[in-house]
């Protein structure tokens, strides 16, 4: 029964498709694809966790018309956990709340605020380039749309500053 609750959520969602910070402003998918590049400030609070404000541009598109993807800027806070203390890389989950404008360059531009969250992989590529493919579910909030929760397959290339405090509790 619960699987068959979810797979419904996820067939409403398909009627209002959105993804990430950055989403899929039309109204016809249910997963979506995001490509981003982002800058972000991480600041480490605690053994396994730690604060990141980030911004960026990306690429979002659907699954089911692939020639269709739309262009957007990005803004968000995220709270991240990550699973091996001290390591602050290799898998997490996170929250994030995220504002995005988004557009097709033609007909389409839309301003969303988007909560969520991710299960993620930070590779380090480079002392401060870091790559994140992740599988997230964010709920996009935008004028003249009932929110229905989306599902999101993305990869993030950016640059990561990374900032410890000298002794954590």
């Amino acid at each position: 029964m619960k699987k068959a609750l979810i797979i419904i959520i996820f067939l409403f969602g398909s009627l209002s498709a959105k993804s990430d910070v950055i989403y899929f402003p039309y109204q016809y998918t249910l997963v979506s694809y995001s490509v981003e590049f982002i800058y972000s400030a991480e600041w480490v609070k605690k053994l396994k966790s730690s604060n990141v404000f980030w911004a960026g541009t990306g690429i979002v598109g659907s699954f089911f018309y692939m020639k269709k993807p739309t262009a957007g800027v990005e803004v968000a806070y995220e709270r991240r956990f990550y699973f091996k203390p001290d390591l602050y890389n290799h898998f997490f989950i996170s929250g994030y709340l995220g504002a995005a404008y988004m557009t097709n360059f033609k007909n389409i531009n839309d301003v969303g605020i988007v909560p969520g969250f991710k299960l993620n992989y930070k590779a380090q590529l480079k002392k401060n380039l870091v790559l994140e493919p992740y599988v997230g579910l964010s709920l996009p909030v935008t004028i003249g749309y009932f929110p229905f929760p989306v599902a999101t397959v993305g990869l993030r290339l950016g640059i990561c500053k990374l900032k410890k405090r000298n002794k954590l509790k």
